[in-house]
């Protein structure tokens, strides 16, 4: 798992931190990426860990819908 820190909004409280990963499909391997609204890395990291399910679910079902290399996630 790969994190990025991107600028923060104009409010000043919440930075977006995207998460990459990747997750086997088909006997290959296939990029991922999510991106995750929170006030600190912290926050971020502990966000991503809790909803990994979830946020695996989503990517397979992006996988299965959308014949893309890179799929990337939004979640609220």
């Amino acid at each position: 798992m790969r994190q990025e820190l991107q600028p923060a909004d104009d409010t000043g409280d919440r930075v977006g931190y995207t998460f990459h990963f990747q997750i086997t499909n088909r006997g290959g391997r296939q990029a991922c990426s999510v991106k995750v609204q929170a006030p600190n890395i912290h926050d971020a990291t502990q966000f991503f860990r809790q909803n990994w399910p979830m946020i695996e679910s989503m990517a397979r079902e992006g996988l299965a819908k959308f014949d893309r290399n890179v799929i990337n996630l939004a979640v609220p």
